[in-house]
């Protein structure tokens, strides 16, 4: 070796350059820094040049380690030499130790985190023209094998994020992407260090990293899941850390591209990860307002099961509120034109006239919204200042959770949909369709609330665009009560209560376990008259005869019982304007499905004359044990309060003879149970009837005059008709039966 072959480094300087021993090798560095001096002294720069040159390419370029570590003590004494100088050989001098980083020696890649280090407290901030090589050289040494390297990587690591926070003058756009792939790897370590960045980042406003939110926020949710727990502690923290500055300061925040981020990880079964999805997802709301709604169907997806979890754990209690909250928030979101103007997104097929009306609509609540908002916040003119709801896509959420497990979520989708209805009753018009059957089937809830709350939901739907609206629409805790002219005109009334009848017919327990609670709330709802009215209109016809019996049997006792149809009781009892008379006929046809029922009714409505009628004709029909149970029931209700009328009418001389009459009918028909002693006994404590030859002006007791219009022979006919197919049913049942059992094979 001449000294020519490293000029202008002599051959000793470059032996005692590449001694293994680190002394040698650092007199060696403190020559070569004396010898820069005097060349940047002499303004020299072509030896500087070629000295770096020939420490950064000529002994580099050995494969051995001593000949690269002393190349890297070169280098850093070129750089303590020049001192600020070195900004003007920046890439010659960082590119050549950066390389080392990736030996496979590992005193070598310490030895370049060492070189590094001398070189960057240097320069500092003019090293950031080459901070992309820097930080990526920096993620690697986090992740090295090596305690040494990667402790010496921790003392670069803080001085590079010093030399940043102090410029302030970092394109973050750069940084982020860097960040944003670190935080994707499996690696923990690098996980910690991009977390780590961010943290360093975040703690200078003047960098602007909230602006790249949306671009670290799903990867800081998956390092979130991270099974490492300090890791996830680390990312909690720097989480709750953009949240507040958030809070703090939303207006350099993009809201909009990030909630579909929360939303999908709010769906996440890791609670630590959808606690904090939902958290982000209440603040947005919250901060937001309206702009959220676009997006209200994935957060409703996303919150709505939560609402399900038990409190099994502190964690699960808090997503549940959390999720509360955010449902809580998002429906008052949703509010009437004339509250607030919404926006409201129809994916469905204009016609002309319909789109130039939509527009003329749209129009209109664009300046309604300018007004409301304009005191609340300044937007950028030309800005749309109303929040759009896509409408169908709430109600497709709404729907499906309507087949939820969760008691809860299926009561918090209906109280949404009743809000709509509520808030935008033209616009859910229009999904009727899609709600209405969904709806429907939620009457086979289990759960009072759940049925309770369909049913109200059914009733909106009802009375929603009648002919002569005379509804009064409340809140979802009110009742809304709608008048029968108004149901008539209903496109939906007859198709629900037809939807009933089938859905109490296909399951036999549900009529018995939840038909009258169904039939009370439904009175309460949409008024009994209506009810009772409509559902004898659509049992016209009906096929399924024992059904029908039987729901009749249901209607009778509830209107002869349930407090919820006091009004309609009274008013048959009175029995004296058309309108109930008209009740009366539609109701007669469809109680003839059951015999006691139908006397029960004459009974109510004093039409005593044609009881005594229809006892005549229960000789011809099949005495039964569940008809003998019927009538031991209609005795036991006429000894209750709700026929106290009609015992005290026992005493009336000018009505008690018709009416004794039918009373001992009745009780011919009895076993002699305890029934039948009960009724007689009640008759005998009535005073007899004033024998006719009394009354010498009067040979005969006075006919009961019909209400007008009435056709009491018509009514028997058709009483008698319903009957006959009841006994061609019964017949046709037992010939299928004797038919089954005639073909049933036997071993």
């Amino acid at each position: 070796m001449t000294d020519r072959d490293y000029a202008p480094l002599s051959s000793a300087c470059v032996r005692g350059l590449c001694d293994k021993l680190y002394d040698k090798r650092k007199f060696a560095g403190v020559e070569i820094e004396k010898m820069v001096k005097d060349f940047n002294d002499a303004n020299n720069t072509s030896q500087i040049k070629r000295l770096i040159r020939v420490l950064g390419q000529d002994l580099m370029s050995s494969t051995n380690p001593n000949v690269k570590n002393g190349a890297l003590m070169g280098l850093s004494s070129v750089a303590v030499g020049l001192g600020k100088g070195s900004v003007d050989y920046m890439g010659e001098l960082i590119h050549p130790i950066i390389a080392c980083l990736g030996e496979s020696e590992a005193r070598v890649r310490y030895s370049a985190t060492e070189a590094l280090f001398n070189v960057l407290k240097i320069v500092r901030s003019a090293s950031l023209t080459h901070f992309p090589l820097v930080f990526d050289a920096l993620a690697r040494l986090a992740a090295d094998p090596e305690l040494q390297v990667r402790q010496g990587a921790e003392l670069l690591d803080k001085l590079v994020k010093d030399i940043v926070s102090e410029s302030g003058t970092v394109d973050v756009s750069l940084v982020v992407p860097l960040v944003r792939e670190r935080l994707y790897a499996r690696s923990a370590a690098a996980r910690v260090f991009g977390v780590g960045w961010l943290s360093a980042l975040d703690a200078s406003p003047a960098l602007g990293l909230r602006a790249h939110l949306p671009l670290l926020l799903d990867p800081l949710f998956t390092v979130l899941d991270d099974p490492n727990p300090e890791i996830r502690r680390m990312c909690d923290v720097q989480l709750n850390e953009f949240l507040r500055s958030i809070k703090k300061d939303p207006s350099e925040v993009d809201f909009e591209s990030m909630i579909n981020i929360l939303i999908t990880h709010a769906q996440s079964t890791e609670e630590l990860l959808q606690l904090t999805a939902l958290t982000w997802l209440k603040e947005f709301v919250n901060v937001c307002g309206r702009r959220v709604l676009p997006s209200a169907s994935g957060a409703l997806a996303a919150a709505l099961p939560c609402l399900a979890l038990a409190d099994h754990s502190d964690m699960r209690t808090k997503i549940r509120e959390t999720a509360a909250a955010v449902n809580h928030q998002l429906i008052k979101l949703v509010v009437s034109d004339d509250d607030s103007p919404v926006d409201v997104v129809q994916h469905r097929v204009q016609g002309k006239g319909e789109a130039q009306s939509n527009d003329d609509t749209e129009q209109a609540g664009t300046q309604g919204s300018e007004k409301t908002e304009g005191s609340h916040e300044k937007r950028a003119e030309g800005d749309d200042t109303r929040a759009c709801l896509n409408l169908e896509a709430v109600v497709g959420v709404l729907t499906q959770m309507l087949h939820h497990s969760s008691l809860h979520t299926k009561v918090a989708a209906l109280d949404w949909i009743l809000h709509l209805y509520n808030k935008l009753p033209n616009e859910m018009f229009l999904q009727t369709e899609r709600v209405f059957l969904s709806v429907v089937g939620s009457l086979a809830d289990p759960a009072d609330d759940v049925v309770r709350r369909a049913l109200a939901v059914l009733a909106e739907i009802c009375s929603c665009h009648t002919a002569t609206t005379t509804a009064t629409t409340t809140t979802s805790s009110d009742p809304v009560t709608t008048t029968t002219s108004d149901l008539e005109s209903s496109p939906y009334y007859h198709k629900f209560l037809k939807a009933l009848l089938r859905l109490l017919a296909a399951d036999e327990n549900l009529l018995e376990d939840r038909g009258s609670f169904i039939i009370r709330q439904l009175c309460v709802l949409v008024g009994a008259e209506a009810v009772y009215r409509g559902v004898a209109l659509s049992l016209r016809g009906e096929r399924e005869l024992r059904f029908a019996a039987r729901l009749v049997d249901v209607l009778d006792t509830l209107l002869l019982t349930a407090a919820e149809l006091h009004h309609l009781r009274r008013s048959l009892r009175a029995f004296s304007d058309p309108a109930t008379v008209s009740l009366f006929e539609t109701l007669y046809e469809c109680w003839s499905h059951s015999p006691v029922a139908l006397l029960a009714l004459c009974l109510l409505t004093h039409n005593y004359q044609h009881c005594n009628t229809l006892i005549s004709t229960f000789g011809d029909l099949e005495i039964t044990v569940d008809f003998l149970t019927e009538v031991d029931k209609l005795v036991q209700l006429i000894e209750s309060p709700v026929f106290a009328y009609l015992r005290l009418e026992l005493l009336d001389d000018e009505r008690s003879r018709p009416l004794r009459s039918a009373l001992f009918g009745l009780l011919m028909l009895l076993p002699q149970s305890e029934a039948f002693h009960s009724l007689r006994r009640r008759l005998h404590c009535a005073p007899p009837p004033p024998p006719l030859t009394a009354r010498p002006q009067q040979t005969e007791p006075p006919a009961p005059q019909s209400p007008p219009g009435l056709d009491f022979d018509a009514l028997l006919a058709t009483f008698q008709r319903v009957q006959a197919a009841h006994r061609d049913y019964r017949t046709l049942e037992r010939r299928l039966s004797r038919a089954k059992l005639f073909d049933r094979t036997y071993s």
